[in-house]
């Protein structure tokens, strides 16, 4: 089975890997395993490490980005998958080079209008095994973000467009829309509803995820949700996340 990097929608699972905590003062705004993301960059001179996996009884995939800001208004974000298929041939996969570039026009704050972003990006076909690109994507986006209550409830919406070589550069709209409200202490509830992924230019499903985010502090974070396509074309999956932000490395 093909399938491109960073995919929800197929029957796919995974197992997270384990990293050290670390503690320094940053704002902790994760968004994958959640599609829609938001309209904050990890901040001036920080870095930070998401992982998340996706489980069902089919595959297993685990992602990861990986994350710098040179500027307070630049991140510059890599990434790569690995695919494990279950059955008697047991097929793995791995496939890297994820390169995206997001710019922060208006910062989030409490309560005033809402913070802007812009974010484009592009994957090689590079890797091996099941989750090898067929040709090179392209895609961007613009991420709104609407804060409330120092964000206990927090508002994305995101518009954007992605194509492949291997679609023949045929455009698909991607399109989401999610919330986070703050349930007691850091632990919040979260939910997404969203058309397409940015990264990957072949799923043109309408899909939902609902799930929780616990915020332990400014460094580190943790996400899973319950998903599924709305038109019914995949199993429903699970998904665990993790993020943490790194001390100013300069």
């Amino acid at each position: 089975m093909h399938m491109t990097v960073f995919r929800h929608h197929k029957p796919i699972a995974s197992f997270s890997l384990a990293l050290t905590l670390l503690l320094v003062q940053s704002e902790a705004q994760a968004i994958r395993p959640f599609v829609t993301d938001d309209a904050r960059v990890v901040g001036d001179r920080l870095a930070q490490v998401e992982t998340w996996a996706v489980f069902d009884s089919h595959e297993a995939i685990h992602n990861a980005l990986f994350a710098i800001g040179p500027t307070d208004w630049l991140e510059v974000t890599s990434g790569f998958a690995q695919n494990y298929e279950y059955g008697d041939k047991g097929d793995y996969g791995i496939t890297g080079g994820l390169f995206q570039i997001k710019a922060l026009l208006r910062e989030t704050k409490s309560n005033q209008w809402p913070g802007v972003s812009f974010a484009a990006g592009v994957i090689p076909p590079f890797g091996s095994g099941s989750v090898t690109p067929e040709g090179v994507v392209v895609f961007g986006f613009a991420a709104l973000s609407q804060s409330f209550f120092n964000d206990d409830l927090l508002f994305h919406a995101n518009l954007g467009t992605t194509t492949s070589e291997d679609t023949q550069w045929t455009r698909t709209l991607t399109a989401g829309f999610g919330c986070q409200a703050r349930v007691i202490g850091g632990l919040h509830a979260v939910a997404e509803i969203y058309h397409g992924d940015p990264y990957d230019p072949s799923l043109r499903a309408m899909a939902s995820q609902v799930g929780f985010r616990h915020i332990f502090s400014d460094t580190i974070q943790i996400d899973g949700t319950i998903g599924s396509t709305l038109e019914g074309l995949s199993e429903p999956w699970v998904t665990l996340g993790i993020r943490i932000v790194s001390p100013e490395l300069w």
